[in-house]
């Protein structure tokens, strides 16, 4: 039976790794940075809830000290992780056929297939933790939706909850969050940014852009005519369109952007070859 359960996560970390490897679009905004930029949300609502004594002293350091552990971690990632990693394909076999063979041979050099499995009550004090934080985190953010709810010409505050509703998993109430930030913050590129990664996120791919997506697009051009993102996407959207000569002109300026003998610039030059 472990070896089934090995099986299966076997499998789930190879998608977790291959799929980003294998896609073609760059992604709106970094990992790393948008967490920490939830995390900086966070610590600023643990400040406010202390001052108006909706959290107690000692949970509040305690949060303070788990998102500051957060916040460390999410540096190192941006560090490491520096310029956007190539995905080839043979990179992706490599790893299609290492993580298996060196999972398996770690477990069987160090690991103990015979011992038992550990019963629940040893992992519940670990899984208490777990759920406390997590109730920190909903109270944190029903504390915030009370608050737009009495200021709601709050657009920084709808940008926060829409990052945080995001973290947690809720998308459309993300997305609507979003909508009211963006009607609020007219000249806010960032904002549209994050909006659109939430909605790229729900679109299968290959499938066309929403209509939404591509209007938010177009908001960031007017805005910055030199943002690449949306360079790039409305290429995207012009290409789905069938105006080959719109999307190689987008693409072209997106590409002209990026620095020479990077991943995302050799990307678009190769898509730019495939059009007809």
């Amino acid at each position: 039976m472990i070896w089934l359960v090995f099986a299966l996560l076997t499998v789930v970390t190879l998608a977790v790794l291959l799929v980003p490897l294998l896609r073609s679009r760059p992604v709106l905004v970094g990992r790393a940075e948008y967490d920490l930029t939830v995390y900086r949300d966070q610590l600023a609502e643990i400040d406010r809830e202390l001052e108006r004594g909706t959290l107690p002293p000692d949970q509040a350091e305690a949060a303070r000290t788990e998102i500051q552990r957060r916040i460390l971690a999410a540096g190192e990632k941006r560090e490491k992780d520096g310029p956007a990693a190539s995905r080839p394909v043979l990179l992706a076999a490599a790893i299609a056929l290492l993580v298996p063979l060196v999972t398996a041979g770690l477990y069987l050099k160090l690991g103990t297939p015979s011992l038992p499995d550990r019963p629940f009550a040893s992992r519940a004090g670990q899984m208490q933790q777990m759920q406390d934080q997590a109730e920190m985190i909903r109270s944190m953010v029903a504390s915030l939706t009370a608050r737009l709810e009495k200021n709601p010409s709050d657009g920084k505050g709808w940008n926060m909850l829409g990052r945080s509703l995001k973290v947690m998993g809720q998308t459309e109430k993300s997305a609507e969050a979003y909508r009211k930030a963006v009607a609020l913050l007219p000249g806010d590129v960032q904002v549209r940014l994050e909006f659109a990664s939430v909605l790229l996120d729900e679109v299968p791919q290959g499938m066309p852009l929403p209509a939404e997506l591509v209007g938010l697009m177009r908001q960031v051009a007017a805005i910055d005519p030199r943002n690449v993102d949306a360079l790039y996407f409305l290429g995207i959207a012009a290409a789905q369109a069938g105006d080959v000569a719109k999307a190689k002109d987008l693409w072209g300026k997106a590409a002209a952007l990026l620095p020479d003998g990077s991943e995302d610039k050799a990307d678009i030059l190769k898509q730019i070859e495939t059009l007809k």
